[in-house]
């Protein structure tokens, strides 16, 4: 759970291990204009798809956040409660959307404002104002996390990032021991051949092999 101060209000994140349908949920999406989501038939206790985090006020919930991973991005909706807009609740329940993807590694949040939205420009305005972009296909999109981590490196501490250690006395030994046993070894067997340069490839670790040798 994450919680923290907007404005005069305290809000929590709280993720749903089992997301359904429930009477806070009826009240919060009752208030969002018709138009905004896709029309469904919901009853009490309908099990939901994607991953759900509701957002807690001092009164109760008064929004809710759902991610669904696609194809490497993750799909996000945020519903906050009509009483809880302009509350700052909004850019609370985005910013830990983002972080929830950024966390997996994933590359963008997508937001789709449907055509059908009552307020589509003010709503496309406000996510191109914390760094969506409007894409040809209608979508929004925001990039997210660390785009210089390496593949498949979404862990903290993860190479390429930080202040590199001074390796220690041992490893400083072995490594001028393999140097100077690099800069004795005979370059060739062959003298005519020691005085041609080398073209890329030809050299491995300080030493020389023979690229005839290592030919697919």
């Amino acid at each position: 759970m994450v919680t923290a101060e907007t404005g005069t209000t305290r809000l929590n994140w709280v993720k749903e291990p089992d997301p359904r349908w429930d009477a806070a949920r009826e009240r919060v999406f009752s208030t969002v204009p018709e138009g905004v989501f896709r029309a469904e038939t919901r009853h009490p206790g309908d099990r939901l798809s994607g991953d759900w985090w509701r957002v807690e006020g001092p009164d109760g919930v008064v929004g809710y956040g759902w991610l669904d991973d696609v194809w490497g991005d993750a799909e996000i909706l945020l519903a906050i409660d009509a009483d809880a807009r302009g509350t700052g609740a909004g850019a609370f329940t985005l910013a830990r959307l983002e972080e929830e993807a950024a966390a997996r590694g994933l590359n963008y949040v997508v937001n789709v404002v449907r055509d059908t939205h009552p307020e589509r420009d003010a709503v496309t305005a406000w996510f191109c104002a914390r760094g969506f972009a409007d894409t040809e296909d209608g979508r929004l999109r925001k990039q997210v996390g660390d785009r210089t981590r390496d593949i498949g490196q979404h862990q903290g501490g993860r190479p390429g990032t930080g202040r590199a250690a001074e390796p220690d006395e041992g490893r400083r030994s072995r490594y001028v021991a393999e140097r100077d046993r690099a800069a004795v070894r005979p370059r060739s067997v062959d003298a005519d051949v020691e005085s041609e340069p080398l073209g890329p490839g030809a050299e491995d670790q300080g030493g020389y092999v023979d690229q005839e040798q290592h030919r697919f």
